[in-house]
């Protein structure tokens, strides 16, 4: 130890005194850290390695007793299974709903030529009051078919070509309000017109009421909003 200088300010000495234990302790820090490591096996490893080998091995177990579907395996089926779901959403809507909107678009073209044809039937037609009758009591000429009752007839299906023209545009616009409205009016005039029992009225119940399943469908239900 070096000789000290009585001369010497106090806070010198002070100074070189924490100086030398300062190095003391790192020495003896750095010697410790040798001995440790050199007494450390080879195959030890160290500690976050450890736990993260045991983190894996525990989801490992996990995942095989929650059952096939689930852990690694499982998470990459349920993200195909979710990619291939949005990519049939951005494919666009099924040929399902596509059909329905054609098959609604033609019947509200039906409902208009109807109109048409009843107009320009009217205008040729002369006014029926009411029906004539034989003697025999039987009826000779219904009052619809005059001029008025072509006019009734013409009313009545442009309200129906303006209905079910206001659902197709629904149904183009994929919402699901469009297949109550159009299934409404297909239950309300259909099975009237099946009722009455004449062919052609119960051709044009079959299209109406095919076009309202057609609305129910899955597929078509599915792209509804």
């Amino acid at each position: 130890m070096p000789e000290q200088n009585p001369h010497e300010a106090p806070q010198h000495r002070y100074a070189r005194a924490a100086g030398r234990a300062t190095r003391a302790f790192l020495d003896a820090s750095r010697q410790d850290a040798r001995d440790a490591a050199a007494a450390t096996p080879p195959s030890t490893a160290p500690s976050g390695s450890r736990s993260t080998a045991s983190s894996t091995a525990r989801r490992d177990r996990d995942a095989r007793a929650a059952g096939p579907g689930t852990g690694p395996q499982g998470g990459a089926e349920a993200g195909a299974g979710a990619d291939r779901g949005s990519r049939a959403a951005a494919v666009g809507p099924s040929a399902l709903l596509r059909t329905a909107r054609w098959w609604w678009a033609l019947v509200t073209v039906l409902f208009a030529l109807l109109t048409a044809s009843f107009v320009l039937a009217g205008t040729s037609q002369p006014v029926a009051e009411g029906p004539v009758l034989g003697p025999d009591g039987y009826l000779l000429r219904d009052p619809l078919a005059g001029r008025t009752g072509q006019y009734v007839l013409a009313g009545l299906t442009g309200v129906l070509a303006l209905a079910t023209g206001a659902g197709t545009v629904q149904l183009l616009r994929s919402r699901r309000g469009a297949a109550g409205l159009l299934t409404g009016i297909a239950v309300l005039v259909g099975v009237p017109l099946i009722l009455r029992g004449h062919p052609l009225l119960v051709a044009i119940a079959v299209v109406l009421l095919t076009g309202a399943a057609l609305l129910w469908l899955p597929p078509v239900r599915r792209r509804l909003r």
